[in-house]
């Protein structure tokens, strides 16, 4: 394709005018304009490709460029931000909280006797069954169960004197 600048603008200018007609918004005309020259050259590079109608094949590809538009437009979701959105994401006060939770149930730990704790965890964390806790620690089933039961109680009591809530 070979346009002369008078010729380029003024074939621009009628597209631009086409395609105005279909979309409002400028910068989304500009580019489906400069899309469909450049699909337009694209086309005529090809071997054996003669454009009766360059007018007439520069407004289908821009009428497809605009239904391709569209198209993917209505897929995207608009959300209008509002601080009625709430976050995701934990405030700074329920953050705080957090932490001095792990802070307390880390100390709980801590001065938990050792086959206790040792008890819990290989039940609660590791998720073993009784029997083959006691097993590995040399305890009757029973003893582990009473060890559970005194640290999940430990842990239960200084995260509600810690903060007041739990149980609520």
């Amino acid at each position: 394709m070979t346009f002369d600048s008078s010729e380029w603008n003024g074939r621009r200018s009628d597209l631009l005018r086409y395609v105005g007609r279909r979309l409002g918004d400028v910068e989304i005309r500009e580019d489906i304009v400069q899309e469909a020259f450049v699909r337009l050259l694209a086309y005529q590079a090809k071997p054996n490709i003669t454009v009766a109608n360059i007018p007439g094949l520069l407004r289908r590809i821009s009428l497809d460029l605009i239904r391709d538009h569209f198209r993917h437009s209505s897929r995207i979701r608009n959300v209008e931000l509002t601080d009625d959105i709430p976050c995701e994401q934990p405030n700074i006060q329920q953050w705080l909280e957090q932490r001095q939770l792990i802070g307390i149930v880390a100390g709980v730990l801590k001065a938990m006797p050792r086959l206790r704790r040792e008890v819990f965890f290989r039940r609660r964390v590791e998720g073993q069954s009784a029997k083959d806790v006691a097993e590995a620690l040399g305890i009757s089933p029973g003893a582990v169960d009473a060890h559970v039961a005194r640290a999940v109680l430990d842990l239960y009591m200084a995260t509600e004197k810690g903060n007041g809530r739990v149980g609520e």
